[in-house]
Order: C-alpha cells, then structure tokens, then sequence
C-alpha cells in the first residue's frame, strides 16, 4: 500500500497540476478548442511546462544541493518557505509571458488560479503544513468543472477520472502520514476554490 502512494504522490505531483489543467482544456473544452490555433496551445502547454514544472523542479533540485532543502518531500514546514516562494515566482512568469499572447481568458484564469492557490498555501504555511498535492490535484478538478459550468457542457467519463485521481492522491498522502487530515482536506478546499472561482468567474490581471 504504502509503495502505491509513492507511486501516486509522485506521479500527481503538485507542479504537474498546472499543466494538466491546461491540457485538460486544451483537449475537451469545445470552446477553447475551437476559438485557438492548434499550435498557440501547444507553445502555450510548453511555456506552461517550463514555468511550472521544469524550471521550479530543477530550482528544488539547486535546494536541495545546498541544503536549504531536507529532501524534495519537504517533510518540515519550516523549509517549504523558500520552494514556495520561489516556484510562485516562475508561475508568475509564465503567467507574464503569456499575456503577451491572446489566448482564450478561461487560460489566463486557470494560471491565476493556480498562482493565487500557490499565494493561499505559501501564506498557511508559515503557521501550518497544509498539503500542496491535495491543493494541486483539487485544483485540477476545480478547473475542470468550473470548465463544465462555464461553457455549458459536461463530460462524466472525465469528471470520473478527475475524482477518482484526487480521492487516490489525497488517500495516498494519509497512507504515507505525510500529513494529517486536516492538513489534507484543508488543502483540497484551497485548491478546488481557487481554480473553481477563478474559472467562473473569469479573473485574470
């Protein structure tokens, strides 16, 4: 069990949420699909690749090469100050330059999203050690049904999957005592509210 939610923690890792939200959008939105150049969205999956996963991960590997960092797990809450901070400063860029293109406004509110849940968690964790996998994978399901109410349509066979993945990540996350429930739960809530809201609501900057 326990090597199950290795496995899972790894593989829904919370910098990959970003992206899947993105690519999620990218493939089922009939809107978004059908308002934005084949190639835009996939420039637009790269530079989202590269400020969410590829440049925050190599900046964790620097940490942890100089031991700001325990490990990449980060099982003290004292040390995921400067990983946070950090991260959300390449989310930020990302975020930058894609506004420099003209992408459908649902994108820019998935990424702020994503950047104001990164705000949420960074901000509790000076006082608490809320999970950022549950933040992440909720957030991919906030986005996803914020993309269903928004433009009107709905895809059970995906919801399915997209909950079937935050029930297994937020269980693997117990079974491993990475944090306590609460922690779980409460970072579930940032993240689904986060993307939700913004998706709805449209927000961008």
């Amino acid at each position: 069990m326990r090597r199950w939610a290795i496995t899972i923690s790894a593989i829904f890792h919370p910098l990959i949420m970003p992206l899947a939200c993105f690519f999620v959008a990218a493939q089922f939105d009939w809107y978004i699909r059908g308002t934005t150049d084949p190639d835009m969205l996939r420039i637009t999956l790269f530079v989202v690749a590269l400020s969410t996963i590829a440049f925050p991960g190599l900046n964790m590997l620097l940490l942890r090469w100089y031991g700001v960092i325990s490990s990449l797990e980060m099982p003290k809450r004292a040390e995921r100050l400067a990983p946070f901070i950090s991260t959300l400063f390449f989310f930020a860029l990302g975020y930058y330059l894609l506004r420099k293109g003209s992408l459908p406004l649902p994108l820019y509110s998935i990424f702020l999203g994503s950047i104001l849940a990164l705000v949420a968690i960074t901000i509790i964790n000076l006082r608490w050690k809320i999970s950022a996998h549950a933040t992440g994978i909720a957030g991919l399901a906030g986005s996803t049904i914020g993309l269903f109410q928004l433009h009107n349509y709905g895809n059970l066979i995906l919801l399915s999957l997209v909950l079937v993945v935050v029930g297994a990540t937020l269980t693997a996350r117990l079974v491993l005592k990475a944090h306590s429930p609460a922690e779980v739960y409460a970072g579930a809530g940032v993240g689904f509210l986060s993307l939700y809201l913004s998706v709805v609501n449209g927000w961008f900057i």
